[in-house]
């Protein structure tokens, strides 16, 4: 499902936006507007994502085309977002927020539970990031940033599902950004802590809260960067290193 917005389109690029209607997939899409980009939003809820296209081009003046994809099914197909993509200036950047997790994802779950988590946090993500990667080797200089999660740094009883997909996608963008290294394309991954987002809302994190907005900032200002692997806040990077470090008797015992 597909509804081009009113925008008048002044950019020259456009930047796909996984997860775009809400958390940081809503930061990331006002701060790439308002710097004149045109967008495609793709999430599940079609209402949310098109009341937002309809605001982001009204304010900022670019075209935003809103799509409603389910990331958690089994069989992606990407026609509407394709076609979405016809009306707009040409793909620069792919920009890959999206994610899913459950309170019960722990070993012994149901297997189509499992596979929605697979899907949506992994498997479908590449799907997209390989159907548009031969448009993207056509920019001047194009851009893939993926998003990991700090609860994947080594697995626990919760969030089962949800890290070993996240730590797939990780290697999956250390893999891509090794093919891509030779060319026009640049492949970032951030690792995430706490975002002071409406999934926070109520929760008692053990470290403090990110502004997703500054996050959004921080992926718009450092686009052009060749930075890998970034942590994101950087008081995480040490915390997951010595967390990696723990040996398994010490970190068994530990109930975060």
């Amino acid at each position: 499902m597909k509804e081009p917005s009113d925008g008048a389109g002044r950019g020259t690029e456009t930047y796909l936006v996984v997860g775009g209607s809400s958390g940081l997939g809503r930061s990331l899409a006002e701060r790439f507007a308002s710097a004149g980009h045109s967008l495609a939003l793709v999430s599940s809820d079609f209402r949310d994502t098109r009341a937002m296209a309809s605001d982001l081009a009204l304010r900022w003046g670019v075209s935003v085309a809103p799509v409603a994809l389910d990331l958690a099914a089994p069989e992606l197909s990407l026609a509407a977002l394709d076609d979405a993509l016809v009306g707009l200036p040409p793909l620069a950047g792919l920009l890959l927020p999206a994610g899913m997790n459950r309170a019960a994802d722990a070993p012994g779950q149901d297997p189509d539970a499992f596979a929605a988590l697979t899907n949506a946090n992994y498997s479908n993500i590449c799907r997209i990031v390989d159907h548009y990667l031969p448009r993207l080797r056509l920019a001047p200089n194009g851009l893939i940033v993926g998003f990991g999660s700090i609860a994947a740094t080594r697995g626990r009883t919760r969030n089962a599902a949800y890290s070993a997909a996240k730590r797939a996608l990780q290697s999956y963008f250390e893999s891509l950004r090794h093919s891509l290294a030779a060319s026009n394309i640049r492949v970032q991954f951030y690792v995430v802590g706490y975002l002071d987002t409406n999934l926070a809302f109520g929760q008692r994190t053990a470290l403090p809260r990110a502004s997703p907005q500054r996050l959004a900032d921080c992926v718009y200002r450092r686009r052009s960067s060749d930075l890998g692997v970034l942590y994101y806040p950087a008081f995480w990077y040490p915390v997951c290193m010595m967390l990696r470090a723990l040996p398994w008797p010490i970190f068994r015992r530990l109930s975060f």
